[in-house]
């Protein structure tokens, strides 16, 4: 059985991919979407990109706001979901996911650091790693 910490990082996975999803479409509710999707990352959020670049949230809210709209038929399904380690202030799972955009199929597997404090979720970390055709 999962622990309350786990199914809100879970649900956060969930919801941050659909506001990804949202604001690259440029869907008429991606004000909201990229505002709530900036809130969810620490300000001392770092990644590591499927190509190995390391990035910060500097990086990270500039890629957003400027791909507004820039993908309009993207969809991406999250999946495969597995809590790696368990603390009293953060979980670290890994989840799978799916990129659809214009007959394009990307895949890849993710590693995310999300901080839960008074049951919100921040995310501290992430590393995306690309799944070979």
């Amino acid at each position: 059985m999962q622990s309350k910490r786990e199914l809100i990082a879970h649900q956060s996975i969930v919801e941050l991919h659909q506001w990804i999803e949202e604001v690259f479409a440029g869907r008429s509710d991606y004000p909201a979407a990229l505002n709530n999707l900036l809130s969810s990352f620490s300000p001392s959020f770092k990644m590591v990109t499927m190509k190995g670049k390391n990035i910060g949230f500097a990086e990270v809210e500039n890629l957003f706001r400027n791909n507004i709209g820039g993908r309009p038929n993207l969809h991406i399904d999250i999946d495969s979901f597995e809590t790696l380690q368990l603390s009293a202030s953060s979980v670290i799972c890994r989840y799978h996911e799916t990129h659809r955009n214009e007959g394009n199929v990307h895949s890849r597997w993710s590693v995310a650091v999300i901080d839960i404090q008074n049951g919100q979720p921040r995310w501290h970390y992430l590393h995306e790693t690309a799944i070979a055709d």
